[in-house]
Formats: structure tokens, C-alpha cells, sequence
């Protein structure tokens, strides 16, 4: 499947969540994705208190898990997809690529954290810890959530090969008058955040690695009944 066929395939799939009709369900949602920002931040902390780590951390919890942009983003890129819109015209082919990685990959993450949030919504629980953690395990998506982990690590690691070029770099900042003239605002700025976010990275792998291995650690803790699964203090 193309890099565009897959994003048209998830974009509908995107559109067709029962959340976009349902505001109790959405506002479940809501609440899920915050509670998960919430444990991001404070298991992440020592990493994510590292100055040159903190502008990828904000860009990660803010953009891939929840973002408040993502609808006009997701719209922004359907109307490329149907129109058939050159967008590579204006945004390198590279750079045009590696964010779509990062929209299919926040459609994964709505996706999942929608599961735990038709089982809250439908059993009448609070969005809390221990709700969560029988909605886990209860869903029981543990191979789902391992591969978002995986997708989430072959993106970054994308990231940092194509996008710390500096013609690329220059291409991409001579390009913002024209996403903006063509109403492709958005789909800009989730990619040039992403820019903004890598340059203080020496090596992907030292800010990716240990996130992924925490996260991992937690998906095993969850369904391997182990206590206070989202600590791992």
C-alpha cells in the first residue's frame, strides 16, 4: 500500500469513529487521552526534563496523543487526498512522507484510547487509574498497543533521517508561503514543529529508545497482573 493509500485508508477509518457523533463519547475520549498525557509526562519526567530533550517530548504528547489541531490537520490532508492537490509541489516529497507517518501514527493512537473509551463510556466508569486499568485489561490490545510502540519508534527514527538535511531544512522554510496560499496551514506547521522539535537531538535513538522501553515495560506490567503497572518507580 502506497504512503498515500494508507493515509486515504485511515483517514476514512479516522472519520468513521463513532466518537465524531457521539459528544458523551467524545467527552470520554477527551478525558482518556488527558489521563494519558498525565501519565506520559510524569513517567517520562527525568527524560523529559532534559532541555534538549523537552521540545520533542511537547511535541510528541501534544501532537501524537491528542493534539487539539488534528481535526483540522486530518481535513486538510482528506482534501488532498480527493482533489488530487500536488502538496509535494510546495512540501518536499521527504518531509511530506515523514508526517504522514506521524498523522497514521495519531490515528492509531485515537484508535486505542477509543477502545478504552467505549468500555468507560459503556460500563458508566470514571476516567481514574484503577478504571483504566480494568479497561486495559479488559480490551486487552496488548499486541495492538506494542505495535503502536514499534510504529511510533520506525517514525522517529524516519524523522531523523530525512528531515535534519539542511537543503531539506531550507526547501521546506522557502515553502510556507505556498502551504499557506493553498489553505495547507496546518499540515505545515505539525511538520515544521516537527523540525523545530529534532534540532536540538544529536541521535533519535537516545531520545526514542528509552521511551519506547518505559512504555513497553508498561504494556508487560498491565497484562501481566503486576502491581502499580503504570509506575515504574
Amino acid at each position: 500500500m502506497s504512503t498515500l493509500a494508507e493515509l486515504q485508508y485511515n483517514l476514512t477509518e479516522f472519520w468513521a469513529l463513532p466518537y465524531h457523533s457521539n459528544p458523551a463519547l467524545f467527552a470520554k475520549l477527551q478525558a482518556v487521552q488527558a489521563w494519558q498525557r498525565e501519565r506520559i509526562l510524569a513517567i517520562h519526567q527525568d527524560q523529559f526534563g532534559d532541555p534538549k530533550f523537552q521540545p520533542m517530548a511537547d511535541f510528541l504528547v501534544g501532537q501524537l496523543y491528542g493534539g487539539d489541531k488534528f481535526a483540522t490537520l486530518a481535513k486538510q490532508l482528506e482534501r488532498m487526498i480527493k482533489k488530487g492537490e500536488k502538496v509535494e509541489k510546495f512540501i518536499p516529497d521527504s518531509a511530506l512522507s515523514t508526517g504522514v507517518a506521524g498523522v497514521n501514527e495519531a490515528i492509531f493512537a485515537v484508535k486505542l484510547d477509543l477502545q478504552l473509551s467505549q468500555y468507560l463510556f459503556d460500563n458508566q466508569l470514571d476516567v481514574n487509574e484503577q478504571n483504566m486499568l480494568i479497561a486495559y485489561r479488559a480490551i486487552n490490545a496488548e499486541n495492538e498497543r506494542k505495535q503502536q510502540i514499534e510504529q511510533l519508534r520506525q517514525m522517529f527514527y524516519q524523522s531523523d533521517k530525512y528531515l535534519k538535511s539542511f537543503i531539506l531544512q531550507k526547501t521546506f522554510a522557502l515553502a510556507k508561503p505556498l502551504a499557506y496560499k493553498h489553505d495547507f496551514d496546518a499540515l505545515y506547521e505539525f511538520i515544521n514543529e516537527g523540525f523545530v522539535a529534532m534540532k536540538p537531538i544529536k541521535s533519535m535513538g537516545d531520545f526514542i529508545e528509552p521511551f519506547c522501553q518505559k512504555e513497553l515495560q508498561i504494556i508487560d506490567n498491565v497484562h501481566q497482573n503486576k502491581p502499580n503497572p503504570f509506575s515504574l518507580s
